[in-house]
């Protein structure tokens, strides 16, 4: 049901860009119960919240959310368009896939290490591992947000010099 959305530039006909972008808004229903059901769970989890596993499971949640917002916002046909081949399409699909994967792989480790190998990691260097993620994560992709609602657009090599600052301070 929600695969047009990919077509939306393509020129079809007035109906279909808007049964899809309705079936792509519907989508963030069973994703809002899905973010729902995970704080639920670690609500009732017996773990530590100082575990760095926890926090990575948080940041995790987060950042998926913030990519599902960004998802809410791309589903709008007119919208989609609007924001076609901008930055904004690149920090929406980093927040939800990209660094969900990073985190799985993290969370991952984190768990299997200390039965695998045998001893644990420092906690306090994994919770600064995870401030440290957080902040770099959070540096490079929200501000191409900004950057793509101001017609940012990608793949191309050289840039308006107004969009300097903000994409240097992305780049870091």
């Amino acid at each position: 049901v929600v695969w047009v959305h990919h077509m939306f530039m393509i020129g079809l006909d007035v109906k279909t860009p808007v049964f899809f972008s309705s079936g792509t808004m519907i989508i963030g229903v069973p994703t809002g119960i899905k973010v729902f059901s995970w704080l639920y769970m670690l609500m009732g989890a017996k773990s530590r919240l100082w575990d760095p596993v926890v926090w990575w499971i948080i940041g995790f949640i987060i950042l998926f959310t913030i990519g599902g917002v960004t998802g809410i916002v791309l589903s709008a046909s007119i919208i989609d368009i609007l924001l076609h081949d901008t930055w904004f399409v690149i920090a929406h699909f980093h927040y939800v896939l990209s660094l969900g994967s990073y985190s799985t792989v993290v969370i991952t480790l984190l768990w299997w290490w200390p039965i695998i190998v045998g001893y644990s990691l420092n906690k306090y260097l994994l919770q600064g591992h995870w401030v440290v993620s957080m902040i770099g994560f959070n540096m490079c992709f929200f501000p191409m947000h900004f950057l793509g609602l101001h017609g940012l657009p990608r793949r191309v090599c050289s840039y308006d010099p107004a969009f300097y600052w903000l994409n240097s301070f992305s780049s870091l």
